[in-house]
């Protein structure tokens, strides 16, 4: 966030400037004056002005329009330089707050999406990919964001196959912004999905002087990368690498766990034919969660609830799925799945209320405002987001805007109203959309 103090600073600055382009022109405007007392008085104090020489009035002319000139140049640039100051200290300022949300992050795929959102927005970027060595030392593309973004996940990037490679190979930034020229750029991507790339900025990753990944943008939405976005970037990515290093060394103490997880989130997405539905609505839940003040173990509950509230699915039959009584009931069957597994058992009920409305219209039990626990409150909001907002829906794909007014819309109706308040703030302030 851009602070009081520091537009406080900025506007002290103009008018320091002011004053001293005031000062300063004061001597030009000095010596316009003594020439003219000089040279042009006598002329007119004798009513002999129509013999003043032609030189000495070209000469004034020249000289006023040239202060005049010399004066508007000066303030253009200088508040030119601060205009960008001011919009450096901004994003320095936005860094700082995105890098302490980096910290906080308790989950290894929530922060690889904040992060390249997060990179994204400070450099108005089309298109962000941030991609990690696996197991077997490959460079694999492990989030990606913006357009296309579903086609660049989970690839692996082969040596000397384009600026990420590069990057990762010789830990230096890379920025182009005529990548057709550019001998680092590869345009298989572009060939398969249609996309134009015009111009790219990649920074590596790096933890304990060892690369471990590299952070690609493509296309700044108006003009061109610049050497301040490379600055911004890599700052960026020096945090980046320590909070991923961290988060991984932390999370690989429960490696069998991920695993599990894993299986169990994909399967679940794969039966309801929406990839990547359950971590979109964690990552939502997420950010309201925060707004709200939920502590740790709350967000915990809640981000596990998030990646399994549709698990029930997997114990009804494909050829009743569109049989609305059962599928009601899947609230109910993921319940009594997870209620018994320790790790995750303080997430059921959450479970369980996910698709309660506040006016007591849901299911499966018709509970309504506080009976419903805040998690499913939460969830709710974040789960019905991404349905509206994905391609892979039973309705027709809404834009953000239209989808947050679809949910405040029902605000006392289907959704608690302090939820749909704190989700709206929430989902601005994080930089996910504009």
């Amino acid at each position: 966030m851009y602070s009081l103090e520091g537009r406080d600073s900025f506007e002290h600055i103009r008018r320091s400037v002011k004053l001293s382009h005031f000062v300063a022109s004061i001597i030009p405007l000095s010596l316009l004056v003594y020439f003219s007392i000089k040279y042009v008085y006598p002329y007119v104090t004798q009513d002999h002005v129509t013999n003043l020489p032609v030189s000495i009035g070209i000469v004034l002319v020249l000289a006023v329009a040239v202060s005049v000139l010399g004066l508007m140049l000066s303030t253009k640039a200088t508040n030119s330089s601060i205009g960008s100051a001011e919009e450096l200290n901004r994003k320095m300022n936005s860094l700082f707050d995105i890098t302490k949300q980096f910290r906080e992050t308790l989950y290894l795929d929530v922060l690889l999406e904040n992060i390249v959102n997060s990179a994204m927005n400070l450099t108005s970027a089309e298109l962000g990919a941030l991609l990690l060595f696996d197991e077997e030392g490959r460079l694999r593309i492990k989030v990606s964001s913006g357009i296309h973004s579903e086609e660049m996940t989970n690839r692996v990037v082969q040596s000397g196959d384009g600026f990420a490679t590069v990057v990762a190979e010789t830990g230096y930034a890379a920025l182009s912004n005529n990548v057709s020229t550019d001998p680092r750029y590869n345009a298989e991507f572009d060939r398969e999905t249609g996309y134009e790339t015009m111009s790219i900025i990649c920074v590596p990753l790096i933890y304990s002087n060892e690369i471990i990944g590299a952070l690609e943008l493509r296309n700044k939405m108006q003009g061109k990368f610049t050497e301040h976005d490379e600055a911004i970037l890599s700052s960026l990515a020096d945090q980046a690498g320590l909070s991923i290093a961290q988060n991984s060394l932390s999370e690989g103490q429960k490696t069998d766990v991920i695993h599990i997880t894993e299986i169990l989130v994909g399967t679940q997405d794969l039966i309801q034919d929406k990839k990547g539905h359950a971590r979109r609505v964690a990552n939502y839940a997420n950010l309201i969660g925060k707004h709200l003040d939920l502590s740790e173990d709350e967000l915990k509950r809640l981000y596990y609830a998030c990646l399994f509230h549709d698990i029930g699915f997997m114990k009804i039959n494909m050829r009743e799925q569109w049989d609305r009584e059962i599928i009601m009931n899947h609230p109910r069957l993921g319940y009594d799945m997870i209620k018994s597994i320790s790790l995750w058992k303080e997430s059921a009920d959450i479970i369980l209320c996910h698709h309660e409305r506040y006016d007591g219209t849901g299911y499966p039990s018709s509970k309504k405002q506080d009976e419903i626990p805040l998690g499913a409150k939460i969830l709710f909001v974040a789960d019905v987001f991404d349905v509206l907002t994905s391609k892979n829906s039973y309705r027709e794909q809404l834009d953000f805007d239209a989808a947050l007014k679809e949910i405040n819309a029902h605000s006392g109706t289907q959704f608690d109203p302090a939820v749909v308040d704190a989700f709206m703030l929430a989902i601005h302030d994080s930089g996910v959309i504009e």
